[in-house]
């Protein structure tokens, strides 16, 4: 007597839908991935890298500049008033300057005060923040002397009334 074992039809084997599974899983993931790189591509980076280039040599230069005047700003942040109050020493005193703390990683958290020289105290200057600001920053001070830019910059990780201190340090 023969024993014939009898197996399932070719389309019933797990073997087979385990591949088709697999294959199938690829095709969907490959898709998905092509119609996502399509819909959200990442920024071009710039094309004009000259510019680039110049602008960094320009910033070079503010900071140059800044260092040869010697400054020195101490800034204080009332994180309850929101007043930003800042001494300026060194051979630069302009009318005004323009505090920007900067969000690394998110420009919408990025900060614009205009500080206004005090006229009772010509190294006193006051600016007027308008919301709190916390985490990691960068910030910079701009200002002019004799027609010619200058620039402090550093990066600090600011909480409530802290003081931070930009020299000109290249």
């Amino acid at each position: 007597m023969t024993t014939m074992s009898k197996s399932a039809a070719w389309y019933k084997q797990p073997w087979l839908l385990f591949l088709l599974g697999m294959l199938a899983f690829g095709v969907s993931g490959g898709t998905t991935l092509l119609i996502v790189s399509i819909n959200y591509q990442d920024p071009v980076l710039s094309d004009d890298y000259y510019d680039v280039g110049k602008g960094i040599n320009q910033s070079l230069a503010r900071e140059r500049l800044a260092e040869q005047l010697k400054l020195v700003a101490d800034i204080r942040i009332d994180s309850t008033t929101g007043e930003v109050d800042m001494r300026l020493s060194g051979m630069s005193l302009p009318s005004q300057l323009t505090l920007n703390v900067i969000s690394p990683t998110q420009p919408n958290k990025d900060r614009t005060i205009r500080m206004a020289q005090s006229p009772s105290e010509p190294s006193r200057y006051v600016g007027q923040l308008l919301d709190e600001i916390t985490g990691r920053r960068f910030v910079e001070l701009l200002g002019e002397e004799g027609g010619q830019q200058w620039r402090l910059f550093d990066e600090f990780h600011l909480a409530a009334e802290q003081q931070l201190v930009l020299t000109a340090e290249f």
